[in-house]
């Protein structure tokens, strides 16, 4: 047994514990996730309708997309200490079913000001199942390995759009008028009732920790748990112990301020895609709309999912730094080049894949610096703060629109804007742990050059 345990991650044994980790888990968790984006992101599709049956304007608009970050942000940290105390199988399945019962619901809302609050209970809802994933991650996957799965499991958000455009535009056309509903309302109902399914599925298939896992061999279980625990040791060593500690750590603080600057340049793609290449591409149906919406998504995908692979330092900035400075240019590029549509296109498929990829890699840093229960605050900070980028950039987005009478290109330099200082505060904080690694004469775990 003990030379079972000190057997090295790439082994074949250890390659063989971690494939059946996967297997068992990450395809649930894809799935998970996938079904969560479209749930938030389907408004974008169902505003086709609503600003025709509540006359909303694009200031509104950004702001009902925008209110459920409001009820996001302010459970999340609640939601991912509640996870440690009851667990992530529990906590997750039950987020899972609360959101899909609200996401339902809002396909019922007789105006404007129900959507809004039916929005912001969704944010509510669905708080803490992104940064409960990572955690539950770190709780199964060493270091080395944490890079390409969060990477596969965030595949889900271009999935997402992927599945989420063209469903939703075939939604929109086939379903309007069905019993009754309008095809927006549609959009609602076809979201909500899969969360509900798969929160049951949670229940009955995840499993908290290695230790208690059936499904793993008494010597699968030992080695896992040891590595892991051995890592976490290590992390521990410099991270800041316990919930208050973490909450107010400087790195933490910092990259609560990365990852906002981040969604914001990702967030408006997500909402004002269908609007953009409705500009860019004149005369194109709902249908169309959708199939192009989800170009970029796709080969977004792919792109993070090959990423993920190739990464040899899991605790690297670099890659993240790259991933934004491409994202600056393409975004430039599609705002100065909309009435080109083939070049916006193109333009804004590489800014997709850029800034979509940038979010699995920059979690790889607060990951590998964070530990113990502290973990599940500091990651919980990091998202919620971040995730304020989903109200703001959103209705920003929309304000610019409105004030310049619907001038995208404009609109478009909030992304520039965000991506740009997400860049440089990242930069900042790289080059400030490489100066205390260089005085103290050792590495620092969270954040490498």
């Amino acid at each position: 047994m003990d030379e079972v345990v000190r057997e090295p991650e790439d082994s074949p044994f250890g390659a063989s514990v971690l494939r059946k980790v996967t297997v068992r888990l990450v395809p649930l968790l894809v799935v998970g996730y996938i079904v969560s984006y479209i749930d938030r992101i389907n408004i974008g599709f169902a505003k086709f309708g609503m600003d025709k049956a509540f006359g909303m304007s694009a200031t509104q608009y950004g702001f009902v997309a925008g209110i459920f970050f409001v009820g996001y942000i302010l459970a999340e940290v609640p939601s991912n200490i509640a996870m440690t105390r009851v667990g992530a199988r529990i906590w997750l399945s039950r987020i899972l079913v609360t959101w899909g019962i609200i996401a339902a619901a809002t396909a019922f809302a007789p105006n404007f000001t129900t959507v809004c609050v039916l929005r912001f209970l969704l944010g509510v809802a669905e708080a803490g199942f992104f940064p409960g994933i990572i955690v539950y991650l770190t709780r199964w996957y060493p270091n080395a390995q944490r890079a390409k799965v969060i990477s596969t499991v965030m595949v889900a958000i271009p999935l997402a759009s992927v599945l989420g455009g063209p469903l939703n535009g075939w939604i929109l056309s086939a379903f309007d008028g069905a019993l009754g509903l309008s095809g927006w309302r549609w959009v609602f109902v076809v979201g909500g009732v899969p969360a509900i399914v798969l929160g049951v599925l949670f229940f009955l298939t995840l499993t908290d920790s290695p230790e208690r896992a059936r499904w793993l061999e008494d010597s699968e279980k030992a080695w896992l748990t040891g590595l892991l625990a051995a890592e976490e040791a290590e992390r521990a060593v410099r991270a800041p112990a316990g919930h208050r500690a973490a909450l107010k750590d400087k790195r933490v603080v910092a990259l609560c301020a990365a990852y906002f600057l981040l969604l914001c340049g990702a967030y408006p793609l997500t909402y004002w895609m269908p609007s953009v290449i409705k500009q860019a591409g004149h005369g194109l149906s709902s249908f169309q709309i959708g199939w192009l919406s989800a170009v970029p998504f796709l080969l977004a995908a792919i792109c993070m999912f090959l990423t993920g692979r190739v990464i040899r330092d899991e605790r690297s900035s670099r890659p993240v730094l790259i991933a934004l400075a491409i994202s600056v240019v393409a975004f430039a590029v599609t705002a100065a080049e909309l009435s080109a549509p083939a070049v916006a296109l193109a333009a804004i498929t590489v800014a997709t894949m850029a800034a979509q990829t940038a979010k699995p890699l920059f979690w790889a840093v607060p990951t590998s610096y964070l530990a113990g229960v502290g973990a599940a605050s500091g990651i919980a900070l990091i998202n919620s703060l971040g995730n304020a980028a989903g109200f703001v950039s959103p209705y920003a987005f929309g304000w610019i629109q409105d004030a310049s009478h619907g001038d995208t290109g404009l609109a478009m330099g909030v992304m520039i804007l965000a991506n740009v200082g997400a860049l440089l505060v990242l930069a900042a904080v790289a080059v400030r742990a490489r100066g205390r690694r260089i005085s103290v004469g050792e590495p620092v775990p969270g954040v490498g050059a």
